[in-house]
């Protein structure tokens, strides 16, 4: 089983759907893939920060401890990288399973 944690931005100014984003995530991932919202006791194999604008506001040092590594996606872009808004699920699921 690998944890994947899930931790959202406060969704002031979204230019993407950030809850159906991560649902299309988890269609894609195979089932020993278990997204988590909440901080467990184990240390998340991936995060995903989901910024629903290029802001990426959230993006803040204070978190990063809780997982291995992180994909950041900030509006129509992951890592830095612009995408279009229909293609990011793909994208942060094949990064996913590269990263493990």
């Amino acid at each position: 089983m690998k944890l994947i944690g899930i931790k959202y931005c406060g969704g002031c100014n979204p230019v993407i759907d950030r809850e159906n984003l991560v649902q299309e995530i988890k269609k894609l991932l195979p089932p020993e893939f278990i997204l988590a919202n909440s901080q467990t006791n184990k240390q998340w194999d991936i995060g995903i920060l989901v910024c629903g604008c290029l802001t990426a506001c959230a993006d803040k040092p204070d978190f990063k401890k809780l997982a291995k590594k992180w994909i950041i996606v900030a509006g129509d872009s992951v890592d830095l990288k612009s995408a279009p808004a229909e293609k990011l699920a793909d994208i942060i699921a094949a990064q996913i399973k590269k990263s493990i």
